[in-house]
């Protein structure tokens, strides 16, 4: 059996995996299917397709050790062994539910680089370890009652099922299955898992406390180490970044990130987050004080990215969250008048800037090429309207459209925006599903936002506004759905809108 052929297997296994565990309760109770049991067998074998899946990206190194007597027993013995810790961890920490949002909230902006393939590879492996061990968190909790049922039905269910589904299943009709299956295995899979955890943890691990804190806490190394970057020129992990910055008149630092996008937009959360702890505790002097602290660090960090993205993400975040704090008309009349004068002073003072708005050559450039990447989006989908050109297939089939002339000159083939992305690679049905499942993500958001309680109602506004701004930025950089942020802040949402009478998270 061929690796594309098991890839295609486990792609399809997955969706069913997922139909299995996403299916709305009012759908399947009249088929008399038992919820639970349902929804366990469709997370075992949403977990097959998973390590299947991973199983065919195994560097050849690693495999030809396990094909070997010695080497597959050796691997079994370590199986055996690593699940025995992960449950004995599992147990311990389910009687405290709180440490698996600590680990999570510490996990969540590291990247390890790797060698896989011959290729680099920035990969969320602490992340991965802490979802598998939110897995048996969940079974022991499961076990010892703590939870009435393995995790809610929420509003996000129906829609995310039938996106991620079809996303997953679309790699049988995609150009790039490799690339399709590095996505599944890395990003879509998981993440769902993750959404799925936090959903069924939130209440019993005070959440939004120990992911504030935890945020707030990490951004200040990762904010002072992009300083000394700076104060030093001297930056880690990415050579490219390192050879644009000798030729560029903005030196950009990545501090534990590979890109600077990415840096802006994680401390552009925690700039976010910082505001909305602020806020919950303006009565306390030391509270204010920390985070005036924490936000003048962060915000040093995020001006060195020169992130527009990043800045642009952090404006639509503080706007939404004025907007439940100070009413609809002072947040959109002094955002107005900021803008105004902003662009004012900017156009007034800069000639670059004149330049880019007048004209559309000097915008191209100053995109760094963006516009070229989402016409050739939309071409792909005008070739692929209905199903798309499958998950993963967006570089392959842009590099199709260039000559080779224009592909020496293209130094980026990879879509910045995410929706342009989504529209190429799933088509008409997808983007439709995706559309829907953002709607949706934005009704939850607003109904948590509404609530006259601060204590949910203003997580909710800093949640949503993150959410939102995560999508801004996504429209310049792409990685929406590759960010896990995207799927906690979407989980915080659901499990806030369906926290019982009468009890609220604790705030952060």
């Amino acid at each position: 059996m061929s690796t594309e052929a098991i890839r295609f297997a486990a792609a399809i296994i997955a969706a069913v995996g997922l139909v299995l565990m996403l299916t709305p309760t009012a759908l399947t109770a009249r088929a008399g299917l038992p919820d639970r049991g349902r929804r366990l067998a469709g997370l075992a074998i949403l977990l097959i397709g998973w390590v299947v899946m991973a199983g065919t990206l195994v560097p050849d190194g690693i495999s030809d050790r396990l094909s070997t007597p010695v080497g597959l027993g050796a691997g079994i013995v370590g199986v055996v062994v690593a699940l025995a810790v992960l449950m004995a961890l599992g147990r311990l920490v389910a009687r405290k539910p709180w440490v698996w949002f600590l680990l999570l909230g510490l996990a969540l902006p590291v990247r390890i680089p790797l060698s896989l393939g011959g290729e680099d590879a920035n990969l969320l492996l602490p992340l991965y370890a802490v979802i598998v061990l939110g897995l048996a968190v969940l079974w022991w909790m499961e076990r010892d009652g703590t939870r009435p049922r393995l995790w809610p039905s929420t509003p996000l269910d129906l829609p995310l099922m039938l996106f991620v589904g079809f996303t997953l299943v679309s790699l049988l009709w995609s150009s790039d299955v490799a690339e399709g299956a590095v996505k599944a295995t890395f990003f879509w899979i998981p993440f769902v898992l993750l959404y799925l955890l936090v959903v069924a943890i939130w209440r019993e691990g005070r959440a939004l406390r120990t992911l504030a804190i935890t945020t707030m806490a990490m951004s200040v190394p990762v904010a002072v180490l992009a300083l000394a970057e700076y104060a030093s020129r001297d930056i880690l992990w990415n050579h490219r970044l390192m050879q644009a910055n000798v030729y560029s008149r903005f030196f950009r630092v990545n501090s534990i990130f590979y890109d600077p996008n990415i840096l802006g937009r994680y401390l552009a959360l925690a700039l976010i987050i910082t505001v909305a702890v602020a806020w919950l505790w303006r009565g306390s002097n030391r509270v204010l004080v920390a985070c005036g602290v924490v936000a003048a660090i962060d915000a040093a960090a995020l001006v060195v990215t020169f992130s527009r993205s990043s800045a642009l993400m952090l404006m639509v975040g503080l706007l939404i969250m004025a907007l439940r704090m100070f009413g609809w008309r002072k947040a959109v009349l002094t955002a107005v008048v900021m803008a105004l004068i902003g662009s004012g002073v900017a156009i007034a003072t800069s000639g670059q800037v004149r330049a880019a708005l007048t004209s559309t050559e000097r915008l191209e450039k100053v995109s760094e090429g963006r516009f070229d990447l989402v016409d050739g989006g939309v071409d792909i989908f005008r070739e692929h309207p209905v199903a798309g050109g499958g998950l993963g297939s967006f570089a392959t089939d842009y590099s199709q459209l260039l000559s080779q002339q224009e592909l020496r000159k293209t130094r980026v083939v990879i879509s910045h925006n995410a929706p342009v992305t989504i529209l190429s690679e799933e088509g008409a049905i997808g983007f439709a599903l995706f559309i829907w499942l953002c709607v949706i993500a934005v009704i939850v958001g607003i109904v948590a936002t509404r609530d006259r309680d601060d204590d949910v109602g203003v997580p909710g506004a800093a949640m949503l506004g993150a959410l939102v701004g995560i999508f801004v930025h996504a429209l310049l950089y792409s990685a929406l759905f590759e960010d896990p942020y995207t799927w906690v802040l979407a989980a915080g949402l659901v499990a806030l809108c369906a926290r019982a009478p009468g009890r609220s998270d604790p705030g952060p």
